[in-house]
């Protein structure tokens, strides 16, 4: 069973209740913010050396962006929570994860003094890490430098070759930018599964339950990215069943809106699921969202919608 623990560290002092792994370890550290095809393909790498070696798999990463601390006006959006990275990481089949709460101590840490923790605290043995990676204050010159470290302390630092596939450029920021332009299927392609979103249903002014088409209105987590607004084909998750859904995202200027709503209608669905959590997979946009004339020309939009789900 995977041991998955959220662990924070305050002023570099590790909280003396945590769980630690129970064996030796082979480690690999980023933010990994979307698990995205390269970063499944360093993790892949980390399962096979655990195998090889006979380690326990480690993911170091963070409970916020770091960019948040080095940019303070960086007001940077996450394409994934901690949750739902963490329920990621399970399924990629790693054994632990250590959640770091990046702040300005963690920040001021040295190379040296973050290997030796990772040596000392989790029995990192080998770390796993991008060729072109850098970590610690002290960000040191070439990837050698780092190898040569640790030597010194007791660990192999193991350089992961770049992901390549199909010419494929990955990266977190090209994949926030396409979803904010509303490109699911790219943004699709390069995360290497559906982009999620989840919240809590919360109360609505229940406008489209009256014209047929009922809609579960989600409070999201608010470092969460939203993409571009429009109405777009989704599978609903929720109480371990799969729901097919439309999504709508924007101000419905119909109805005179002006705050941005999230609101999903769940075909074939009719349960009170208020303060209930559903999780959103997105499969592709069917439309921008547009202000119709009436009430009876938006429904017959939504009728001609739900044929394309």
């Amino acid at each position: 069973m995977c041991n998955f623990v959220i662990q924070y560290f305050f002023k570099v002092n590790i909280l003396s209740n945590i769980n630690r792994p129970n064996q030796n370890t082979v480690a690999t550290i980023g933010f990994f913010d979307g698990v995205h095809l390269g970063h499944r393909f360093l993790l892949n790498e980390l399962n096979v050396y655990a195998a090889q070696f006979g380690l326990e798999s480690l993911v170091v990463s963070f409970v916020d962006s770091p960019q948040r601390i080095l940019s303070p006006s960086s007001d940077i959006k996450l394409l994934t929570t901690s949750s739902e990275k963490l329920a990621i990481f399970s399924e990629l089949g790693l054994q632990n994860c250590l959640m770091l709460n990046f702040d300005e101590n963690i920040a001021a840490i040295t190379s040296h003094d973050f290997l030796k923790l990772l040596h000392d605290t989790y029995r990192v043995k080998k770390l796993v890490v991008g060729y072109d990676h850098h970590f610690g204050s002290d960000r040191l010159g070439t990837f050698d430098d780092y190898v040569q470290l640790g030597k010194k302390i007791g660990v192999e630092v193991i350089a992961c070759q770049p992901f390549v596939s199909d010419n494929l450029t990955v990266s977190s920021s090209k994949i926030r930018a396409l979803l904010l332009e509303g490109a699911i299927l790219k943004a699709n392609q390069l995360l290497g599964s559906s982009y999620v979103m989840q919240g809590v249903v919360v109360s609505g002014n229940q406008i489209g339950r009256q014209i047929g088409f009922p809609t579960a209105n989600l409070q999201l987590d608010v470092s969460k990215l939203i993409p571009k607004g429009g109405v777009y084909a989704v599978d609903v998750l929720f109480d371990n069943q799969v729901f097919k859904g439309m999504l709508n995202i924007g101000t419905r200027p119909t109805l005179s809106g002006a705050k941005q709503t999230i609101e999903v209608h769940i075909i074939d669905f009719d349960q009170d699921i208020y303060g209930e959590t559903l999780i959103l997979k997105f499969c592709k946009r069917l439309r921008d969202e547009r202000k119709f004339d009436s009430i009876n020309q938006l429904k017959a939009q939504l009728e001609h919608d739900k044929l394309l789900i």
